[in-house]
């Protein structure tokens, strides 16, 4: 992430979560920082992509830990992965015949598939 993206205060707290975006969600972050700057009045700009980012955590809550939950369809049953690296696990996930369906928050899926306690195992 360059310094133009980022106000240098900005850096230190957002820059592991902007660079973990993909690009609608730069795009989104960049448009909230502007819409909050110009629009709302939000000085100095640091402030208004501090607000930004907080709004991209909201909508994105994997941004922040890099952990995202998916709702998958194998051999006719739903099931759940777990990974911190989205196009790998995409690409497992085609290799094996498996279908996509969603990419959730894992606090979430946790919270409404498993009573707020789940067991984790490996693939194999």
């Amino acid at each position: 992430m360059d310094t133009q993206k980022c106000a240098p205060v900005l850096r230190p707290f957002a820059g592991d979560v902007l660079e973990r975006c993909d690009d609608g969600q730069l795009e989104a972050f960049t448009e909230r920082a502007a819409i909050l700057e110009f629009e709302a009045g939000i000085q100095p700009r640091a402030l208004a992509e501090s607000l930004a980012v907080l709004d991209l955590l909201r909508q994105f809550p994997c941004l922040l830990t890099g952990l995202v939950a998916f709702e998958i369809e194998m051999d006719g049953a739903t099931q759940w992965l777990l990974t911190t690296d989205l196009p790998y696990a995409r690409q497992y996930l085609a290799d094996v015949g498996g279908n996509e369906i969603a990419v959730l928050d894992p606090a979430e899926v946790v919270r409404s598939q498993y009573g707020g306690v789940a067991l984790l195992g490996t693939l194999g």
